[in-house]
């Protein structure tokens, strides 16, 4: 009977689910599979944009970077636009970038050991180094309290106390572990040696500390999740103690303030430029600009928003408490008032002397921006106008000055001379009469003929441009006049002639025996002049007239990319227009062009010789009075006959 029982309500569900709608069991997967592919749609969108935002920071690396230094007393800064213009002029390089002085304050990355030279600093910890205290902590921590004697402990705590400086500034998270758990091996090996000496024991606000675990408390009031790297339970305690004490407030704090000048704070402006790290971990100040740390050793780092890096400063403090330290006027007074008073001490020279610790902050700045040129910059006075620079030699790390000033002209020129191939339906040929037809034409006292049955438009497939071109540049913009030459291999050019404003058809007027058939090209007139021959005609009016050259005068303008823009030099993109007799007709073409500077084995400062190759494309307008616009079907009441225009040319020139 059981059995029944369940055979029934197993049927029963089945029925029930086999009643259930098709479309919506159907409808939760094609829901799913909806989502699926939105999901799909994202994450490809997602990736292409983070490629295109890597593509972007690789193109940002390599511009040049100005840091310019504020005249004090003065409101000219790097955000100055007469200060970039005039800038991107005098070095060529129209996407160069501007920051502030405090950029170039690096004394948290520069290393303690006086004897490495600026060329060599090495700017930021290297990886091989982290595995070296790795190496030291598991060594060290291996070994039990009572496994070395005193003495032992106090020349290992030495030693270890010696590589911290190995991680000697934390500009990323990746040395915080390794940092944290040498500062705990350090203050181990320092208690195990029992002697309470500096400098493994000192004094912070009124508490006698353990000073490396201290400072490993620190790092994980930061960061709690460092303390269960910690396997050693009486080490463990040992500085939980320290990190409870300042949880509760029993250690002083000092503040750091980031406004400048004096001048208000504005977080949201800030926030724009920069992101604040302290020993590698993200900080937020307040709205008036501050953060409270413990004093001790903190690492503080400014990571620029838009491209690059930015201040550092390895602020090691026991006795400021109550205090604050506002870290950008000390960089500024640094990097700027003190720079800019060696910088000016012998202006004329070309290599300034500047103290080593500069010269360190330089070579440190340039090695974390390898990819890009380093330029100072100093509007004396705080006049754009008189803008001093010097450019960042990397091989010397020494300051070489860039030549101008007042007296620098500002714009570029660049002459050239090219030609090439050109193809174009613009060009009529003419069908002159033969003679027969001129002939009996002649019995009567007048006849008039369609132009457009004398000319049609064909196409010229070995037109032959020579151009003549004179660009003036201005940072990116390039502006220019030409005349350019076209050439037919076989053949003419043909055109109306302008006479009287009669341009309505060909009329002959036979006066006398003397009418002979004229020829493309002869001699015109009209009553009242003689023909070169000194006889007089009869009145009688040539439409056409052949030449072997197509003239073409042109205003040209557009913009020239890359880093040597300012100069001339780089791919460009140009729009023409031009008017050419041949036929009568405006011409307007856009073009693609690159300028190849030619090695020089000197350099001169505004010479530099190219090779030329340039694209176009683009249209002939006939005017009305052209054969072409009648050729081409044109009339008041019908639209212009376009023609289109293709071309390319090579030639060579030189910047001026």
């Amino acid at each position: 009977m059981r059995w029944l029982c369940c055979l029934a309500l197993s049927l029963f569900l089945s029925g029930r689910a086999a009643a259930e709608p098709i479309s919506a069991v159907g409808g939760e997967s094609a829901e799913a599979l909806h989502k699926d592919k939105e999901k799909s749609a994202e994450e490809k969108e997602k990736q292409i944009t983070d490629a295109e935002k890597a593509a972007e920071q690789k193109r940002k690396e390599r511009l040049a970077r100005v840091i310019v230094l504020k005249w004090q007393g003065t409101d000219t800064d790097f955000s100055d636009p007469d200060v970039q213009r005039i800038v991107k002029s005098r070095i060529q390089r129209p996407d160069a970038e501007f920051y502030p002085d405090v950029d170039l304050y690096q004394e948290g990355r520069k290393v303690k050991d006086q004897t490495v030279v600026p060329a060599m600093q090495p700017a930021v910890v290297p990886s091989q180094n982290i595995a070296r205290v790795m190496e030291a902590v598991a060594e060290v921590s291996a070994v039990p309290y009572n496994g070395w004697s005193p003495s032992q402990w106090g020349l290992k705590a030495k030693e270890l106390q010696e590589m911290v400086e190995l991680l000697w500034f934390v500009d990323r998270v990746e040395l915080r572990e390794p940092l944290f758990l040498l500062y705990a091996q350090v203050g181990r090996a320092a208690e195990n040696q029992n002697e309470m000496i500096p400098p493994f024991y000192e004094q912070v606000g009124f508490q006698a500390v353990n000073y490396y675990y201290y400072m490993a408390a620190v790092l994980a009031n930061q960061d709690p999740s460092l303390m269960s790297k910690l396997t050693d339970q009486d080490l463990n305690a040992s500085i939980q103690a320290y990190l409870s004490m300042m949880q509760q407030g029993g250690f002083p704090t000092l503040k750091i303030n980031f406004e400048q000048d004096g001048v208000d704070f504005d977080p949201a402006e800030f926030a724009t430029r920069y992101e604040i790290y302290l020993n590698g971990i993200k900080s937020d100040p307040d709205d008036q600009g501050e953060i409270d740390i413990f004093l001790g050793r903190t690492d503080i780092y400014l990571k620029r928003v838009d491209n690059g890096h930015g201040l550092s400063e390895r602020l090691e403090v026991t006795k400021l408490e109550g205090k604050r330290y506002f870290v950008r006027d000390v960089a500024r007074k640094k990097m700027g008032l003190d720079l800019i008073e060696q910088l000016f001490l012998h202006l004329n020279e070309c290599s300034p002397q500047l103290e080593g610790v500069i010269l360190n902050y330089l070579a440190i700045y340039a090695k974390i921006h390898e990819k890009a040129e380093i330029y100072i910059a100093v509007p004396k006075e705080g006049n754009p106008n008189k803008t001093a620079m010097w450019r960042y030699d990397r091989p010397t790390a020494s300051l070489s000055k860039v030549q101008g000033g007042d007296d620098s002209f500002p714009v570029h020129f660049a002459v050239q001379i090219a030609g090439g191939l050109a193809y174009s339906t613009a060009t009529p040929v003419y069908n002159l009469p033969d003679g027969s037809d001129a002939a009996s034409a002649a019995a009567s006292s007048s006849f008039e003929v369609d132009p457009s049955s004398l000319a049609s438009l064909e196409a010229k497939p070995a037109l032959i441009p020579l151009t003549l071109e004179l660009r003036a540049h201005y940072n990116r913009l390039a502006l220019g006049i030409g005349a350019e030459a076209g050439f037919l291999p076989e053949g003419v050019f043909v055109e109306r002639y302008f006479l009287d404003g009669n341009l309505d058809g060909v009329v002959y007027n036979d006066e006398d025996d003397k009418f002979n058939n004229p020829e493309a090209g002869d001699t015109f007139s009209y009553e009242g002049e003689e023909t070169e021959k000194g006889e007089k005609p009869p009145e009688w009016q040539q439409v056409v007239h052949t030449d072997f050259v197509n003239r073409s005068m042109y205003l040209t303008g557009g913009v020239v990319l890359g880093r040597d823009a300012g100069l001339g030099l780089g791919p460009r993109i140009m729009l023409r227009v031009g008017w050419s007799n041949m036929p009568y007709a405006l011409n307007t073409t856009a073009h693609f062009g690159w300028n190849f500077a030619i090695p020089m084995k000197k350099e001169l400062p505004r010479v530099r010789p190219y090779v030329d190759l340039d694209g176009r494309v683009g249209a002939v307008f006939p005017f009305a009075s052209s054969l072409a616009w009648a050729a081409g079907g044109g009339s008041s009441k019908s639209p212009v006959p376009v023609s289109p225009i293709v071309a390319i040319t090579a030639g060579i020139g030189t910047t001026l």
